[in-house]
């Protein structure tokens, strides 16, 4: 009887390490998305100052080899992660605060890389939306993203109600 005690009482500590450790690595993941969106954002207003360094590059022959700042398929996970704080699913992965810095954030994104993205005009009709505060669409813009992910469980079935929204905000990002 005394190993099934301690036994119990080994697993019991191992998985509270475990979960902590889980819960941790989690919040950070959840923190950093905004500093990047901030970090991708800023950027393109330095370059954006900086267009007349672009005649130079132009004449050298560089312009149009620029890469990217953000990959498509990351601006794609933010949104569809925004999109967490506002629709009720199952399941949902990730999340990435909805605020109105984020969200202008993300349109600048959007907008100085448009050529490069394949779905550009609907990451930008979204996002204008969002600014404009009509978040509406965001059950539609979560299957949308879900469904070219090939998304198997999490689909979004509705809004949440005000006090939802607010909890999972007090929960994921406060």
């Amino acid at each position: 009887m005394n190993i099934v005690m301690k036994a119990i009482v080994i697993s019991v500590i191992g998985l509270a390490v475990l979960g902590g450790a889980g819960y941790w690595l989690l919040q950070g993941l959840f923190t950093e998305d905004g500093k990047e969106i901030a970090e991708v954002a800023e950027g393109i207003d330095l370059r954006e100052e900086g267009k007349a360094s672009a005649e130079t590059q132009e004449a050298k022959g560089t312009a149009g080899k620029v890469k990217a700042d953000m990959e498509e398929e990351k601006v794609q996970n933010y949104l569809h992660q925004m999109t967490h704080q506002k629709i009720v699913a199952t399941e949902k992965r990730g999340a990435v605060e909805m605020s109105a810095d984020n969200i202008d954030n993300m349109l600048k994104i959007v907008r100085a890389n448009s050529a490069a993205y394949e779905h550009s005009a609907f990451y930008e009709e979204t996002l204008t939306t969002w600014q404009q505060g009509d978040f509406s669409n965001a059950v539609s813009v979560h299957n949308t993203i879900w469904n070219w992910h090939k998304g198997t469980v999490g689909r979004a079935t509705g809004l949440m109600s005000q006090a939802q929204e607010e909890a999972f905000v007090e929960k994921h990002f406060r």
